[in-house]
């Protein structure tokens, strides 16, 4: 019984702990396919928040040391579809504060095309 807790243990210690992922999206524009990457999560010595800038077209990155303390927000909105608040932030070579992009499933509808039927596959873990 002690042995197969050990190597359940060393199993567990063993195994990559994946921080972030960069999903490959598809999307449709038309007739056109869009495909791009995008990345969530942060890794083992940094942490990150994933936005879309609708200005530059592009998603953007806040990047911080683990173990500092998140930037805080530059200002909230209010949502009148949801009734939530929601937390703005300054994103590095963006001029005004964005909304984040918590994970690929809270993405609805692809930024760059407005398809609500895009795929994303995982690409690769990065730690």
């Amino acid at each position: 019984m002690f042995r197969s807790i050990a190597i359940v243990l060393l199993a567990l210690a063993a195994s990559p702990a994946l921080a972030g992922i960069e999903f490959r999206v598809t999307s449709k524009d038309g007739d056109r396919t869009v495909k791009y990457g995008v990345k969530f999560g942060g890794g083992r010595l940094f942490e990150q928040r994933t936005a879309f800038d609708p200005v530059s077209g592009r998603f953007v990155y806040l990047k911080w040391n683990r173990g500092e303390a998140a930037p805080k927000s530059a200002g909230k909105i209010w949502d009148h579809q949801t009734g939530r608040t929601i937390n703005l932030y300054k994103f590095p070579k963006v001029d005004h504060p964005l909304p984040v992009i918590p994970s690929i499933d809270a993405m609805k509808v692809c930024p760059k095309t407005g398809d609500p039927n895009f795929e994303a596959k995982a690409l690769l873990s990065f730690d």
